[in-house]
């Protein structure tokens, strides 16, 4: 594609495909956010640490996907460009690798 007012434009489209790819990954995760919290259904789960991290990290997902949009715009705004792709893929990269593992099963 050629550039735009002196800009190229295929990061602005990779992190644009890659964050509409991230926000479809969120009904799924809808789904095991209420799924999750079957991790308290053993007698005393509730005083063990390992469920209520559990918990939280599977919650706190969009949040990291919201961090990596900022950051990625954020890099995108100085020029940073090879970066701001690279963290728009990584936080990208689990759902397609976990679905290949599935298939491959």
């Amino acid at each position: 594609m050629p550039p735009i007012f002196g800009r190229p434009v295929w990061p602005w489209v990779t992190v644009i495909v890659l964050q509409i790819g991230q926000a479809c990954t969120l009904l799924p995760w809808l789904v095991m956010a209420g799924l999750s919290v079957m991790a308290f259904d053993a007698p005393g789960s509730t005083e063990m640490w390992q469920p209520w991290v559990f918990v939280g990290l599977i919650w706190s997902y969009p949040l990291w996907l919201a961090a990596a949009g900022i950051a990625s715009w954020v890099l995108l705004a100085f020029g940073r460009r090879v970066a701001a792709v690279i963290v728009a893929a990584v936080f990208s990269l689990p759902m397609p690798l976990l679905l290949l593992v599935i298939a491959a099963g």
